[in-house]
């Protein structure tokens, strides 16, 4: 995690990562870094043991829209990434989109007895919170000695 925010002199570090489960077996997890620049995909990984699941998004050749069933309409999600999954159990989506104004984490199903479970960690480091606080203690010392000094 490096973000290289400076708010109000704090220089501070944010990160995400976000996790998606479906039945306990297919797994796709982004790992993201915010900076002034805008956002930094670190990693995106996917895991699908029962090869039963697709994952879709930039890069991946497959948009949402290229594996939703007819009925369904995922148009306004296209440039998501995330998995789908169409068996007996019905369809799902489970989908990611990290921009520099939101997280979104989002789940799209008509299926039934399918565990899914979505989790996002946010991760905030305030890296020179000591040299703020003593830079702050010497400023009030200093303001104790302009009473005395005069």
């Amino acid at each position: 995690m490096r973000a290289g925010f400076n708010i109000g002199g704090l220089d501070v570090d944010f990160g995400a990562r976000l996790q998606t489960m479906i039945d306990n077996s297919i797994e796709l997890v982004s790992v993201v870094n915010f900076t002034k620049a805008g956002t930094d995909i670190v990693s995106q990984t996917f895991r699908d043991p029962s090869m039963s699941a697709s994952q879709v998004g930039p890069g991946t050749g497959f948009s949402v829209t290229d594996m939703t069933p007819g009925g369904v309409d995922l148009s306004g999600l296209a440039e998501f990434s995330g998995v789908t999954l169409s068996d007996t159990k019905g369809f799902t989506a489970a989908l990611h989109n990290i921009t520099r104004n939101a997280i979104v984490s989002g789940v799209v199903s008509n299926a039934s007895g399918r565990d899914i479970q979505q989790r996002i960690d946010i991760d905030i480091r305030l890296n020179n919170i000591g040299a703020l606080k003593a830079a702050k203690q010497r400023a009030a010392i200093v303001d104790s000695f302009s009473g005395i000094l005069r």
